[in-house]
């Protein structure tokens, strides 16, 4: 189970800081200028079909500080970090348009098919049942509701304060994990696992205080922080 988790968080975390080529309005965009992202993987399910039909709960993960690329939200993200033998995964993420709350913003990462090819082996990972041929990544997509914080959160994993907080929105249909294993380490139509993981329950943390010379480049959503606080004084 930790192998799995290891790599679901890989993954999460590769989404939540892959992006656009052009800077973003609103909370967007002060995540679009950090190098630093906090996030926290609260629990998700696994659904396997196949060769072997099972469900598994996936528990609440520690934080992690993710380091990222400033002026952009696009990541290399070399998976084998989290497990020996997983590839470098490039990844890309869409400002879909306004979101709730102060500076809203909605975001997508997704990412197509990524080889894996890596045999997860039982004396590796006690809790798997068999050993299990990782093939490939079908399919992945993150959707989140950034919004800029009146005060801001401080991470412990990441030693600093961030002022956008991410929220997963969209449910199952923008937030899930598809993936194409094998059981045995055996690839044919006999031994084929489709695995999804959904019911993903995470939140994400990013963003600086923004200087002077960047508060035009966020556009109308740091504008209406702004009003808000001036009349709630």
């Amino acid at each position: 189970m930790r192998g799995l988790a290891r790599l679901v968080i890989g993954v999460c975390c590769a989404l939540l800081v892959a992006g656009a080529i052009a800077q973003p309005p609103g909370a967007a965009g002060l995540v679009w200028l950090d190098n630093k992202v906090h996030f926290k993987l609260n629990s998700a399910t696994l659904v396997a079909t196949g060769a072997i039909s099972t469900t598994i709960q996936i528990p609440a993960q520690n934080p992690i500080c993710l380091d990222k690329n400033q002026n952009t939200l696009n990541i290399q993200l070399d998976l084998s970090a989290f497990w020996p033998g997983l590839p470098t995964v490039t990844l890309t993420g869409t400002y879909v348009g306004p979101g709730q709350g102060a500076g809203g913003a909605i975001i997508n990462w997704s990412t197509g098919p990524v080889d894996i090819n890596v045999c997860l082996r039982r004396d590796q990972v006690p809790e798997l049942p068999i050993d299990i041929l990782i093939k490939r990544i079908t399919g992945a997509n993150l959707r989140v509701n950034a919004f800029i914080l009146d005060t801001p959160f401080y991470s412990d994993v990441c030693r600093r304060d961030f002022w956008v907080q991410m929220d997963e929105t969209g449910g199952n249909q923008y937030n899930y994990l598809e993936i194409e294993a094998y059981a045995f380490c055996v690839e044919s139509p006999f031994t084929r696992i489709n695995a999804i993981i959904r019911d993903a329950d995470y939140i994400a943390y990013s963003g600086p205080i923004p200087e002077p010379a960047s508060i035009l480049a966020l556009g109308t959503g740091l504008v209406s922080l702004l009003g808000l606080r001036r009349r709630k004084k």
